[in-house]
């Protein structure tokens, strides 16, 4: 456990740097969103049953968007872990799509212990921790949120944190979307 942990850190420090020096390249395509969320939410399905987490996905229709869909998921991932690591006694983690005017919202929700409106400037900063009392995390790095904040400003995407202490967290971003009528022309275009 602790060598599969340190080759994480190692992999998250390289994907980091990579991105904080701009060798990260977009690699940009057309991706159903909705499906993508829901591909990753059943990777989870081993934790909720072994831990007794209960990790939801909530969206009302299929969205599509163009970004790089490897980042989006890394991006995914991360936000997902930090919620579980933050969860609370409850263990409930939700995630929500929420589709606006040609924009989509993805919004990972925990209902744990909340973040201090003074942390909230920081918490996107690499090992920075709320608490400084060290409490090993049930999944990740302590790096996650840079990565994803690095992802997002490359991707020109809005994205940011609501809280509440004794509440829980609200994290989310925002991707433009492809009006379904472009997708359902370029897939005809490629047949």
């Amino acid at each position: 456990d602790e060598a599969e942990r340190l080759n994480q850190l190692v992999n998250d420090l390289l994907d980091l740097s990579r991105l904080q020096a701009g060798a990260g390249q977009l690699k940009i395509s057309r991706f159903n969103l909705t499906d993508t969320v829901r591909d990753t939410m059943q990777r989870y399905e081993k934790l909720v049953q072994a831990t007794g987490y209960r990790i939801n996905f909530w969206s009302d229709r299929e969205v599509y968007v163009e970004a790089d869909r490897n980042m989006i998921l890394q991006v995914l991932y991360n936000l997902i872990n930090n919620a579980i690591n933050y969860s609370g006694e409850e263990k409930l983690v939700r995630v929500v799509q929420s589709v606006g005017e040609k924009v989509v919202r993805i919004s990972v929700i925990d209902t744990g212990e909340g973040i201090p409106p003074e942390h909230l400037p920081y918490i996107w900063d690499r090992y920075y921790k709320v608490d400084k009392v060290h409490r090993r995390a049930a999944v990740g790095t302590g790096i996650g949120l840079s990565i994803v904040k690095n992802v997002l400003e490359l991707h020109r995407a809005r994205y940011g944190v609501d809280s509440t202490p004794g509440k829980g967290s609200t994290f989310w971003f925002e991707l433009p979307t492809v009006p379904p009528d472009e997708v359902e022309a370029n897939t005809e275009n490629q047949n």
